[in-house]
């Protein structure tokens, strides 16, 4: 009997090891089969599908900042101005908020908010320098646009350049506004990128409450493109439309395909749930990206 058991235990074994050896020829082909040129392409397509997620999470979050703030100062429509802690808590309470002119219905006006040296809001996000809103009129009203420019302004001690118009598209369906990026700059790694993008932005949830933001649900389709120093384009392309509430800092929802060299690859930006993290797909290669804070 004792045999019996000593030669089931050593017949096993030698199955267990030849399993691992299949598995481990089976990784090993795999890995043969892809050059180290392609490996090196690859490599670089997902390293700028990252670049690209965390670029667009920083230009994104002047949306979210021109709707709270235009919010907490009346502007979003006549007669209508938010208790003035709901801003305080999204952006801190350590900046200040110029209005050049506070005559009511008359237009437009200019919003500067000056986050100073460092500003740390209920997001996490520490902001730096000016925000610049020109507004054409109430911020709900169709045909309404805000005109956004920058400066010396920075969000984690990473700068960001260009102009960002938003323009309220609403009609009878619901809230929608489209977003561009003009003349974009941003330094990452020691790289810095140009910028520009076009989105187009509709409300999902939260529109029965439209002077509370807290309750806002957004989902954004559009295209954007990211330019390496040197002059390589990166693009990139909704495919599934991107689902973010306005009170998390980042995108929950959706996918989106980047083109670099001829090579696409897919952000995944997750299932709904709010919080900092994206999976880049290429073939078989999967990466884990952090979005900015």
């Amino acid at each position: 009997m004792k045999s019996y058991f000593c030669f089931n235990r050593i017949f096993a074994i030698m199955i267990l090891l030849l399993a691992m050896a299949v598995v481990f020829f089976a990784c090993s082909k795999s890995n043969d089969e892809a050059s180290p040129e392609t490996d090196k392409r690859d490599n670089e397509v997902l390293a700028a599908a990252a670049y690209e997620a965390q670029v667009g999470t920083l230009y994104d979050d002047l949306f979210d900042v021109a709707l709270q703030a235009g919010q907490e100062e009346g502007l979003h429509a006549e007669g209508r101005r938010a208790p003035q802690e709901d801003v305080n808590h999204k952006l801190g309470t350590c900046f200040d908020r110029t209005l050049d002119d506070a005559t009511a219905g008359k237009w437009p006006k200019t919003l500067t908010l000056d986050f100073d040296s460092a500003c740390t809001g209920q997001d996490g996000r520490v902001r730096a320098g000016k925000v610049i809103m020109k507004i054409s009129n109430y911020i709900l009203l169709p045909g309404s646009v805000v005109t956004i420019t920058l400066d010396n302004y920075s969000i984690n001690g990473i700068r960001l350049e260009g102009t960002k118009v938003i323009t309220n598209l609403s009609n009878s369906n619901g809230f929608k506004y489209s977003t561009k990026v003009t003349g974009g700059a941003i330094k990452l790694d020691s790289l810095t990128f140009g910028y520009t993008c076009d989105k187009t932005i509709s409300q999902t949830e939260g529109t029965g409450t439209p002077f509370d933001t807290d309750d806002d649900f957004y989902s954004g389709t559009g295209t954007a493109s990211l330019t390496y120093p040197g002059g390589t384009i990166v693009t990139y392309t909704v495919k599934e439309a991107l689902v973010k509430a306005l009170a998390c800092p980042w995108i929950g929802k959706g996918k989106a395909e980047v083109t670099f060299n001829q090579l696409t690859a897919t952000i995944d930006y997750g299932t709904g749930i709010c919080d900092d993290s994206v999976t880049i797909t290429i073939g078989d290669k999967m990466k884990g990206a952090i979005l900015p804070r």
